[in-house]
C-alpha cells in the first residue's frame, strides 16, 4: 500500500513536470495548463485503483467520477474563454485586452465549477458551512494581505477602465516609458533606456498618469531658442519654421510655429512648436532640431547671443545740420527681405543706385508671383530716404496694408505685391 501511494505520488510529479516543460515550448499547452495539470492529477487517481483494485472505497469513486466532471466541465470553459478572448474579442473585433482581464475570469469560472461540482458529486455535503469558513478565511487574509489585495483590485479596474492600454506611453510621477505588461499586481514599464520599471497598481490609482499616446499618439513638443535683439522676429521665425522640414519623426499636420515667449535681459526668447509621432523619440528629435537651428542661424548670420548686458550712453541729438550732411553723403545701406511668398527668405541688397522690382527676369528682384507686373515698382534714394514708387503695375502696391503709388519708407515697412510681402530694413542710425 505504501509503495503504491509513493510510486502514485511520484507518477503526479512526473506528469506536472511534463506538462510544465511542454508548456514553455507550446502555446496550447500554455493556454490549458490548468485544465492538464487537472488530467495529469485525475490520471494518478485512475492508476492508484487500477494498482489497488481491492481499495475501491465508494467514496473514493465519487471522487474520481467529480474530478472526471470537473476536468470536462474546466476543459469546455477553458476552450469557450480562449475562444472569447483570443479570437472573437482580439481577432475579429480587434480589441486588445490587458492579460490581468482574462486570467481573473477564468479563475472565477474555476472557482464556481468547483463549487458546483462539489454540490453535485456530494449531494448530502453541506457547503454553508465551507462558505462561512472560506469567507472568514478571506476577512483575515484581506487584512494581512492588504496591499496585495489593493494592488489586485486596481489592476482590475485599470483593466475596466482602460486609462492606459499595452505600448502606450505613459509618465507616473518622474518616470515615464511604454506599458509592456499589465499583471495582477504591478504595472512594466520600459523606459528609453531599455529599463523596466514596476509600478504597483495601487500607486497607478493614486498618481496622476500622463497618457502621452490619448486621444492620440502625436505629441507637441516644445523647443525653447534665444536670439539676439538686433535680428528682427520675422527673420528669427521663418528659420526656425525651416529648420523643422525633413526632420525625421515630425509631422505636417499640424504645422509648426513659433511664438515670442520673453523679452530677457540680452536676447529674445522663442518657443518652436513642432508635433512629433512618437513621444518616445523626443529627446533625439529635440537634438536634431536643435542642432539644425544652430547651423541655419548661423548660415543666415543670425546671433544666438551669450547672456551679457550691454551700458549704453545716449549722446546729444544730432542737429537738423548734421542730419541734412548726413543725407547729404550719401545713400544708407538698406535691404529689401522677402518674408512671404514665393520667393520667400531672399534678400535684396539696396546700395543707393535704382532697383527694380518685378516679373521680369531683368528686374533686380525678380518675382514670380502671379499678380506680379514685369516691371512692377523701383526702390531709389531721393532728398535722404529710400522712396518706392510703383511703376503703374496692373493690381497695384500696398505698403503697412495701404495702397501707394509713392511712399518714403521707413525700417520694418511691409510692401505687398500679390501674396508677396517684402519687409524694407535699414541701418538707419536713431535720432536719440
Amino acid at each position: 500500500m505504501t509503495l503504491v501511494l509513493l510510486g502514485s505520488v511520484g507518477l503526479l510529479a512526473l506528469l506536472i513536470a511534463l506538462v510544465a516543460a511542454l508548456q514553455r515550448r507550446f502555446f496550447w499547452v500554455r493556454q490549458l495548463a490548468f485544465p492538464l495539470y487537472v488530467a495529469a492529477a485525475v490520471a494518478t487517481l485512475e492508476a492508484f485503483t487500477l494498482i489497488e483494485p481491492g481499495f475501491q472505497p465508494a467514496a473514493l469513486s465519487r471522487v474520481f467520477g467529480g474530478a472526471l466532471l470537473f476536468l470536462g466541465l474546466i476543459t469546455v470553459f477553458r476552450l469557450l474563454g480562449l475562444y472569447l478572448f483570443d479570437v472573437h474579442l482580439s481577432a475579429q473585433k480587434g480589441l486588445r485586452l490587458p492579460p490581468l482581464l482574462p486570467a481573473v475570469a477564468m479563475t472565477l469560472v474555476y472557482l464556481i465549477t468547483a463549487f458546483v461540482t462539489l454540490r453535485l458529486t456530494f449531494p448530502q455535503f453541506d457547503l454553508a458551512p465551507l462558505i462561512a469558513t472560506s469567507a472568514v478565511t478571506s476577512l483575515v487574509l484581506g487584512l494581512a494581505l492588504q496591499p496585495i489585495l489593493a494592488n489586485f483590485f486596481a489592476g482590475l479596474v485599470i483593466s475596466i477602465e482602460k486609462p492606459f492600454r499595452i505600448n502606450d506611453w505613459i509618465k507616473v510621477g518622474e518616470q515615464e516609458g511604454r506599458v509592456v505588461a499589465i499583471t495582477w499586481r504591478t504595472t512594466h514599464l520600459r523606459t528609453r533606456e531599455n529599463d523596466n520599471i514596476l509600478i504597483p497598481n495601487s500607486k497607478l490609482a493614486d498618481e496622476r498618469v500622463l497618457n502621452y499616446y490619448y486621444p492620440h499618439p502625436v505629441h507637441m513638443e516644445r523647443i525653447r531658442i534665444s536670439a539676439h535683439y538686433d535680428d528682427p522676429p520675422y527673420r528669427v521665425r521663418r528659420v526656425l519654421i525651416d529648420c523643422v522640414a525633413g526632420v525625421p519623426g515630425v509631422v505636417d499636420k499640424p504645422a509648426p510655429e513659433v511664438y515670442v515667449i520673453a523679452f530677457e535681459a540680452s536676447s529674445i526668447l522663442y518657443e518652436l512648436r513642432v508635433w512629433i509621432e512618437d513621444v518616445a523619440q523626443a529627446p533625439r528629435i529635440d537634438s536634431d532640431v536643435r542642432g539644425r537651428i544652430w547651423e541655419e542661424l548661423r548660415r543666415e548670420g543670425l546671433v544666438i547671443p551669450y547672456p551679457i548686458q550691454t551700458l549704453e550712453i545716449a549722446g546729444r541729438q544730432r542737429s537738423r545740420l548734421a542730419m541734412g550732411e548726413e543725407a547729404a553723403a550719401g545713400p544708407r545701406p538698406a535691404r529689401l527681405f522677402v518674408a512671404e511668398g514665393p520667393e520667400r527668405g531672399r534678400a535684396l541688397a539696396l546700395d543707393g543706385a535704382p532697383v527694380t522690382v518685378g516679373r521680369s527676369r531683368a528686374c533686380a528682384l525678380p518675382l514670380s508671383d502671379p499678380n506680379a507686373s514685369k516691371e512692377h515698382l523701383r526702390l531709389q534714394w531721393e532728398d535722404g530716404a529710400w522712396v518706392m514708387t510703383d511703376l503703374g503695375s496692373s493690381h497695384g502696391t500696398r505698403v503697412n496694408g495701404q495702397p501707394a503709388e509713392r511712399a518714403v519708407l521707413a525700417p520694418f515697412d511691409r510692401i505687398a505685391v500679390g501674396d508677396t510681402v517684402m519687409i524694407f530694413e535699414s541701418d538707419a542710425p536713431r535720432t536719440a
